[in-house]
C-alpha cells in the first residue's frame, strides 16, 4: 500500500490542476466558468488514472513485487473519485460553508477506517486498506456533490477558462517543487545514511507536523477566501492578514517554543525510551517551526491577491535554498539535515517575504509588527522552562513534561495582562470565538 501510495501521492499533485483555488479566488465565478473548470478536473482525474493504470506493470518491476498490478490498477480510480468532487469542495470553501466541506471530509474519513478495520478483521490483508481508502474517498465525493449548491452544466466556450488555467498552472508547479523539496532530505538520508537514521528523522518530523499542521490548516483554509473577497480593499486587506498572521503566531510559536524544551520527555512518553535519539532531531526542527507556520500564510496572501507567478517564484526560490542546505547537511546525518534544514529557513526568510510583499498591501515591517508579541513570549516562556529544566531531570517524563508546561505558561501568560499587545491578543482571539460561536447554526 505504502509502495503504490508514493505514487499515487504524486500524481495526486496535478489532479487539481489550481483551478479550486481559482474557483475561491475570483472575484466574479459563473456557472459556465464552474461547469469548464468541474470538467477539466474530471479530464484530468481520468487521464491520471489512465496513466497510473497502464504504469503498474512499470511499478510491478520497480519494486520486484507482483502483487503492487492489481493494487495500483485499484487505487488509480481514486483520482476520477476525488476529481468528481473537487469543484464542489471548492464552492463549498468559497461560500464558507466549512462546516458542510468538514462533515464530507470527516465522514470519508470514518468510513475508510471502518471499511479498513471491518475487512482487515476478515482476512482482506492489504486489501482492506486499498478498498477502505476508495471506499472513504468515494463517500467524501458524494456528500460534497449533495452538500454544494453546485450543478455542472456542459462545456462552453468564451468564458476566460485560459486565464484561469495559466494561474492553476503556478499553483501546480509551485506544488511539484515544494514537494520534491520536502521529500529531498528523507531521500538523502535514507540514501546514504540508510533506513535507520532515516526513521529517526522522518518519526521526528511527523510529530512535529502534527500539532503544527492541526494549527494552519484551519486557518488558512479560512482565511484563503476571506482574503480573496478583501482583495480590492486594500486597508481591510492590510487588517486581516496581520491579525491573522498574529494569531497564527500566537498559536504555533509557543508550541514550537515548547517542543524545544521539552523534546527529551516528549519522546520518550510518546515513542518510548527506545527512539529518545529522535530528541534532538525534534528540538532542532521545532526551531524551524517557530516561524515556519506564520511566515507560510504569506502563500494565501499571493493567491488572494491572484499573484500566481509571484507564489510559483517565492516557492522556487525557497525550495533550491532547502534544497541546497539539504545537501550541505547530509554529511552529518539526520542531525546535520535537520540543522541545515532549520538554519536555511531563517537565512530564506527577509529575502523570500520582502519579495512575496513586494506588491501587496502588506509590508515585511508590519509582518515583523504582527509577530513580534508571540515570539517574545515564546522566547521568555523557553528561557523559563530552560532553568527549570535541570530541576526536573530525576522525575519522570510525565511530570517533567507537565512541569516545563506550567513554568512556560507562568513566564509568559502575565504578559498577556501587563503590556498593551498583550490586551490587544486577548481582545483578537474574544473576537474570534465570538464569531465563531455566531456562524456554528448557519454552517451546520
Amino acid at each position: 500500500m505504502a509502495m503504490t501510495m508514493a505514487i499515487v501521492s504524486f500524481g495526486g499533485l496535478f489532479l487539481d490542476l489550481g483551478l479550486s483555488s481559482v474557483a475561491i479566488q475570483k472575484k466574479e465565478l459563473t456557472h459556465a466558468q464552474s461547469s469548464n473548470l468541474f470538467w477539466l478536473n474530471v479530464a484530468m482525474g481520468v487521464l491520471l488514472t489512465a496513466l497510473v493504470a497502464t504504469a503498474s506493470p512499470i511499478v510491478v518491476w520497480f519494486y520486484g513485487k507482483p502483487e503492487l498490478l492489481w493494487v495500483t490498477v485499484a487505487l488509480s480510480f481514486s483520482f476520477v473519485i476525488a476529481s468528481i468532487g473537487t469543484q464542489h469542495g471548492a464552492r463549498l470553501v468559497r461560500d464558507m460553508q466549512f462546516g458542510k466541506r468538514s462533515l464530507a471530509t470527516v465522514s470519508g474519513a470514518l468510513v475508510t477506517l471502518v471499511t479498513s478495520v471491518t475487512l482487515a478483521l476478515n482476512d482482506f490483508s492489504y486489501w482492506s486498506l486499498v478498498w477502505g481508502n476508495l471506499s472513504g474517498g468515494g463517500v467524501t465525493t458524494m456528500l460534497l456533490f449533495i452538500l454544494s449548491p453546485f450543478r455542472p452544466g456542459l462545456m462552453s466556450r468564451g468564458t476566460g477558462v485560459l486565464e484561469m488555467l495559466k494561474f492553476g498552472a503556478n499553483i501546480t508547479a509551485f506544488d511539484f517543487v515544494n514537494h520534491f523539496q520536502r521529500n529531498l532530505d528523507n531521500i538523502l538520508i535514507g540514501r546514504f545514511w540508510g533506513a535507520g537514521p532515516l526513521g529517526l528523522y522522518s518519526r521526528a518530523y511527523s510529530l512535529l507536523m502534527l500539532p503544527i499542521t492541526s494549527i494552519r490548516g484551519p486557518i488558512n483554509a479560512v482565511a484563503f477566501p476571506a482574503l480573496s473577497r478583501l482583495k480590492d480593499d486594500p486597508d481591510a486587506f492590510r487588517s486581516y492578514y496581520l491579525r491573522t498572521t498574529s494569531l497564527i503566531a500566537l498559536l504555533s510559536m509557543p508550541l514550537a517554543a515548547y517542543f524545544y524544551v521539552a523534546s527529551d520527555p516528549i519522546i520518550e512518553l510518546v515513542l518510548g525510551k527506545q527512539w529518545i535519539a529522535v530528541a534532538p532531531i525534534f528540538s532542532c526542527l521545532s526551531l524551524a517551526a517557530l516561524i515556519q507556520p506564520a511566515a507560510g500564510f504569506v502563500g494565501s496572501l499571493l493567491l488572494s491577491l491572484g499573484q500566481g507567478k509571484r507564489y510559483f517564484t517565492c516557492g522556487l526560490f525557497n525550495a533550491v535554498f532547502l534544497s541546497i542546505c539539504f545537501v550541505v547537511g547530509v554529511g552529518w546525518g539526520p542531525i546535520g539535515v535537520a540543522i541545515a534544514y532549520t538554519v536555511g529557513n531563517y537565512l530564506v526568510l527577509v529575502p523570500w517575504l520582502w519579495w512575496a510583499f513586494r506588491e501587496s498591501p502588506v509590508k515585511f515591517v508590519m509582518f515583523g509588527r504582527a509577530i513580534s508579541f508571540p515570539i517574545c513570549i515564546s522566547i521568555l516562556g523557553a528561557l523559563g522552562a530552560l532553568l527549570a529544566q535541570p530541576y526536573l531531570s530525576s522525575y519522570s517524563p510525565f511530570i517533567q513534561l507537565v512541569s516545563l508546561f506550567v513554568v512556560f505558561a507562568l513566564t509568559c501568560v502575565p504578559l498577556f495582562f501587563l503590556t498593551q499587545s498583550g490586551r490587544s491578543q486577548i481582545s483578537i482571539i474574544r473576537g474570534i470565538f465570538a464569531h465563531v460561536r455566531k456562524s456554528i447554526p448557519k454552517t451546520l
